[in-house]
């Protein structure tokens, strides 16, 4: 978070993100849509793609990690708008994703690839254990062996190989709403 003069609700000296609530918000409500609408019939051998927690995460990794944790934050309360679950559940899951992500745990691997798609995979496994968890918490049947093997591991490796083709148009989004540039 930064401080910064202006902020979308006119009050001076809170804190905010350096892209603009009026840009985020659209944003994440389109990928929501996308995701529910047209991701949501994909299945690859039980691995499904998940367009807002790709998005999240390379947010957390090209923004760092205060700004994907309200990027997962807003993600999260729109994705639980439109899904059954417990309200909360993909909230504190993407947000628990993305502060994983927004850490500097694997800084020592040179290549930027590798690292995206470790710090990847290794993020889609936490969000789908967190999700488990609060599911479990919530009164929902679950069985975490069964969820672990067939569905969280497959999709830590699908969204793991789609990682690089969705960080492209966001290193975009980041040039272009760098502070130092100006802000959308």
């Amino acid at each position: 978070m930064k401080r910064v003069g202006f902020n979308p609700w006119g009050v001076r000296g809170h804190w905010r993100c350096a892209i603009s609530l009026y840009l985020t918000v659209p944003l994440l409500t389109g990928v929501a849509l996308v995701q529910t609408v047209l991701l949501s019939r994909v299945n690859l051998w039980g691995a499904r793609p998940d367009l807002m927690l790709l998005v999240v995460l390379i947010w957390a990794l090209v923004r760092g990690a205060e700004e994907g944790l309200v990027w997962g934050f807003i993600g999260g309360f729109i994705i639980d708008m439109f899904s059954g679950g417990p309200m909360g559940a993909t909230m504190m899951a993407l947000v628990v994703a993305a502060l994983l992500t927004g850490q500097p745990w694997a800084e020592g691997i040179s290549s930027a690839v590798a690292r995206l798609l470790l710090v990847t995979f290794v993020a889609v496994i936490a969000y789908h254990l967190m999700l488990l968890i609060v599911m479990a918490w919530t009164g929902f049947p679950v069985d975490f062996g069964r969820a672990l093997l067939q569905v969280a591991a497959p999709s830590a490796l699908f969204n793991a190989v789609l990682a690089p083709f969705a960080r492209w148009p966001l290193n975009w989004l980041e040039r272009r709403t760098r502070e130092e540039r100006f802000a959308l």
